[in-house]
Formats: structure tokens, sequence, C-alpha cells
């Protein structure tokens, strides 16, 4: 896999309609896609549970963007301990197939 370089991206005059109406599409795309469930992910297994995060805009409080099963001191230990357990693999695994991994998990 191949990622471009690094580069910051440039200023965005919104004051040309062309633009405006991107960032306009944009917005709509993700507020499409505001208030869904989010379950956790425990050893490959998604687990949902009673207690919820409910995360919402900061600018406006009304809009939720998204909602997060919240993890329990069991569920959390199982994750550590998952995660201990196959960090022995998970050291050994290229760069290259990490990378891929957490650019298909974003």
């Amino acid at each position: 896999m191949n990622l471009p370089p690094f580069r910051n991206e440039p200023y965005t005059d919104f004051a040309k309609p062309e633009n405006a109406e991107k960032m306009r599409v944009a917005l709509e795309r993700v507020r499409a896609q505001l208030g869904r469930e989010y379950r956790l992910i425990i050893a490959g297994e998604r687990v949902e549970t009673a207690d919820k995060l409910i995360s919402v805009n900061p600018a406006r409080p009304a809009e939720i963007v998204g909602v997060h099963s919240k993890a329990t001191a069991e569920l959390a230990a199982r994750a550590v301990e998952t995660a201990h357990a196959n960090f022995p693999r998970w050291s050994r695994t290229p760069v290259g197939e990490r990378v891929g991994m957490l650019v298909r998990t974003a």
C-alpha cells in the first residue's frame, strides 16, 4: 500500500461558489451518518452494552454525533488481556501490513 506523503492542505476560499458547494456536499454526507451506534470491539467480537456514551456536537448540543457502548471494568480487562496476548504476533507484523490495517479501519 502506498500512501501519499503528508502535506498540509492548502487554504480553501469558501467565497468561491464551487468550493462552498463541495463543502456543503461533504457536510451533508457526514450529517447523514450522525447518530449511529458503535459497539466495542474486543478480541474481534462486537460487544454492545446497556450503558452508553452519547457524543454531541458542542456547537449544537441537540445534535448527536454518535452513541457508543461503554465498557465495564471486566470488558476493559478482557481487552487489555487480549491485546497483551496478541502483542508477540503484532510485534512481528510488517509495518506495511500494520499501516494497511489502520487505513482500512479508518
